[in-house]
């Protein structure tokens, strides 16, 4: 149950932090390029070392 309050609080400081200010499309390139390298950076760590993940 605790895994999931975490997720909802960083999910709600999301919303309100993205609802106050509005994205501009450089902001929005930033963010979507941040967010392709996390997955890329956790796609590899779990092919190549999947026990870190667990």
């Amino acid at each position: 149950m605790g895994y999931i309050a975490d997720d909802a609080l960083m999910v709600g400081i999301a919303v309100l932090a993205l609802s106050s200010n509005r994205l501009t499309e450089g902001t929005g390139r930033w963010l979507k390029l941040i967010s392709g390298v996390v997955m890329v950076a956790l796609a590899l760590l779990l092919l190549l070392r999947p026990g870190w993940l667990f």
